[in-house]
């Protein structure tokens, strides 16, 4: 055992060697996903305002046409129930308008 141990400590160092760069490459490799990933979300914070901003503004207008429409509605109604009023004419106006109507 002591044999193997001196001729082959080179590879066994090697390949401890290796698996220790292995995992600092995974590491480094991983911190840059994480840096870019954190990047990305600071970007999307700052769309997410902007799109909230919009919907906020767009539930805003929609309110403000529900009331309008809810106005419309009253006042249609409210004209629906009023009689029109008729001007009655005397018999001489009622000639005269005939007569210059056909002319």
């Amino acid at each position: 055992m002591k044999e193997f141990f001196k001729k082959a400590w080179k590879y066994i160092l090697g390949i401890i060697g290796f698996f220790v760069g292995l995992v600092w490459f995974l590491n480094s490799n991983s911190n840059r996903k994480v840096k870019k990933i954190k990047d990305d979300i600071k970007e999307n914070e700052g769309d997410t305002k902007v799109v909230k901003s919009k919907i906020e503004r767009v539930v805003k207008d929609k309110e403000e046409t529900k009331k309008e429409i809810k106005k419309t509605s009253t006042q249609i109604e409210n004209t629906n129930k009023k009689k029109p009023v008729v001007k009655r004419k005397t018999g001489k106006e009622a000639a005269k308008d005939l007569k210059r109507r056909l002319k």
